[in-house]
C-alpha cells in the first residue's frame, strides 16, 4: 500500500495526525505509556509515505520512546530505510536487536528521491513522526538522532521544531552548517584542481559542476587516482595537508564506509556536492573569506615529496574568488544553517580524527549555541577512533542512556557516563572553525 498525500509533508503530515486522532479506533492493548495504542504489538510496517519510503518497528515491550533516525548519505539504493546509525563491522551488541529488546520504538525515513535534500531530510522525518503519532500511538518521548548529513538535520529540526521532540543526539555532523560544510569540500576541490588539474570538460568548471551521475564512471574513472608506485603521492599529500586531515585518516580505509579517506573527500567535492548544488538551483559554495597556507615543516616535508608548496598555494589564493549564487546560498542557509538556539537537550558525538566533517564543526556550534546563552543544552563527547563516523555500538548506546537519564532527571550527564574503556575521550576540545 502507497500512502497517498499532497507535496505539503509536513503542514499536511500536521493535519492528518489531528484527523486520525479524532476517528481513531479503540486502542487494541493497554495504555502505552504515551497514550492509547492504536497497533497490537509487535508492530513492523514498511510502506511509502509522500513519496518517501520509511519503516517502522515497535517491540511487544515498548518502553513509550520513539527513536527518529535520520541517516546519512549512501552512494547506492538499499531495499528499506535502516532505522539505526552504522557501528564499526562486528560492534556488540547488535544495536537495532538490543534497542528493540530494551522496548524502544524505530522509526526512519528513505527521505525523497535522495538523501542530500536537506529540506527533504527534516520535512520527511517530521512527517514520518506525526504519522506514528495517528498510526501506532502518542509516544511518551520522542528522540531524533542521525549520522553525518542526518546528524545535521537532526540538529536542524530540535532547533526548529522543539515542541515536537523532546531531545537529540547528532553524530559525526557538520554542525557548522551545511554552507561551510560544503565549502570545505570547495576547498578540497581547488587544491585537487591546482594539484592535477580540473576536468571541466568531464565534470564541468569548480565553480558550478555538472551532473555527475555515476560515481565509478563519471568521478573515478576520470580522477587521478593515487599510484601505487607513490608517483604522484606528493600532490596528494599536499591536497591531504592543506585541507588539514591525519595522515592515518586520509589514507586508511574507513571501517563504516569503506572508503579511503581521500576517495570520500573527492566523492564530497564533486558528487556530493553536485547533488546538493542541484536541489539549490545552483551554485552555493564560495571561498572569499578562506586563506590557504600550511606551516614550515609541512613544506620542507612536500619539499622533499618533489612539491613547490609555496607555487601551489599561490595558486590556490589566486582563486579565492569563487562566490556563491545569493538564491543558492540563501536555500542552503535555509534549511541546512544552524543557530544555534537550543530549547532541548541536544548530545553530539564527534571523532577528532574525522576524515570529512572535521571535529572544527562542534567548536563552529559551540559558539552558536553560547551566542545564544544555551549552552546547558548542549553536550559534546568525543571519541577515539578513526574517520568519519566510526562508533561502536557500545558508544551509541551510552550516548542514548545519557540522553535518556538527562531528560529524566534535566540534569546534564557527567563524564563518568562516557568512561575511556568503552573509547570514549572526555578531554579534548575542539578547534575553532577555521575561517
Amino acid at each position: 500500500m502507497t500512502l497517498k498525500k499532497t507535496s505539503a509533508a509536513v503542514n499536511l503530515a500536521t493535519a492528518a495526525f489531528v484527523l486520525l486522532l479524532a476517528v481513531a479506533p479503540p486502542a487494541v492493548q493497554a495504555q502505552a505509556p504515551g497514550g492509547a495504542l492504536r497497533v497490537a504489538l509487535p508492530f513492523d510496517l514498511v510502506d511509502i509515505l509522500d513519496g518517501a519510503k520509511f519503516k517502522i518497528r515497535v517491540p511487544k515491550n515498548w518502553n513509550g520512546t520513539l527513536l527518529v533516525y535520520l541517516q546519512g548519505t549512501k552512494s547506492v539504493p538499499v531495499p528499506e530505510p535502516v532505522v539505526v546509525p552504522p557501528v564499526v563491522p562486528g560492534s556488540q551488541p547488535a544495536l537495532e536487536e538490543t534497542l528493540l529488546s530494551r522496548g524502544y520504538a524505530l522509526a526512519a525515513s528513505d527521505f525523497g528521491s535522495s538523501d542530500m535534500q536537506p529540506k527533504e531530510a527534516v520535512e520527511d522525518s517530521l512527517a514520518l513522526t506525526s504519522y506514528f503519532r495517528g498510526r501506532v500511538g502518542d509516544p511518551a518521548r520522542v528522540i531524533l538522532w542521525g549520522t553525518s548529513a542526518g546528524g545535521l538535520a537532526s540538529l536542524k529540526m530540535i532547533e526548529d521544531y522543539p515542541r515536537a521532540f523532546d531531545g537529540a543526539i547528532a553524530t559525526c555532523a557538520s554542525a557548522a552548517g551545511l554552507p561551510r560544510a560544503q565549502d570545505r569540500h570547495l576547498d578540497f576541490g581547488l587544491a585537487y584542481a591546482v594539484a592535477f588539474g580540473w576536468p571541466a570538460d568531464k565534470w564541468g568548471p569548480l565553480e558550478q559542476l555538472r551532473p555527475i551521475l555515476d560515481l565509478q564512471t563519471d568521478l573515478l574513472a576520470v580522477a587521478q587516482l593515487p599510484k601505487a608506485d607513490g608517483s604522484n603521492r606528493g600532490a596528494w599529500e599536499f591536497i591531504r595537508l592543506v585541507r588539514g586531515i591525519s595522515s592515518e585518516a586520509f589514507w586508511g580505509t574507513n571501517a563504516v564506509y569503506n572508503y579511503p579517506g581521500w576517495m570520500l573527500n573527492l566523492i564530497f567535492a564533486t558528487w556530493s556536492r553536485w547533488m546538493v548544488e542541484n536541489f539549490a538551483g545552483g551554485p552555493f559554495t564560495q571561498n572569499l573569506d578562506h586563506r590557504y597556507t600550511l606551516k614550515p615543516e609541512e613544506k620542507t616535508y612536500l619539499a622533499g615529496l618533489g612539491i613547490n608548496a609555496d607555487e601551489l598555494l599561490a595558486k590556490m589564493n589566486a582563486r579565492r574568488n569563487i562566490a556563491a549564487a545569493p538564491h543558492a546560498r540563501d536555500y542552503a542557509e535555509r534549511f541546512g544553517g544552524l543557530r544555534g538556539k537550543l530549547l532541548r537537550p541536544t548530545l553530539t558525538l564527534h571523532n577528532p580524527t574525522d576524515n570529512l566533517a572535521e571535529v572544527a564543526n562542534e567548536g563552529a556550534y559551540r559558539a552558536q549555541v553560547e551566542w545564544w546563552g544555551c549552552q546547558d543544552r548542549l553536550l559534546q563527547v568525543y571519541s577515539k577512533g578513526i574517520g568519519h563516523c566510526v562508533f561502536t555500538s557500545g558508544q551509541l548506546l551510552a550516548t542514548l542512556e545519557a540522553m535518556e537519564r538527562w531528560l529524566d532527571t534535566g540534569t546534564r550527564p557527567e563524564a563518568s557516563f562516557f568512561p575511556e574503556e568503552k573509547g570514549f575521550d572526555n578531554k579534548f576540545v575542539p578547534p575553532p572553525w577555521p575561517y
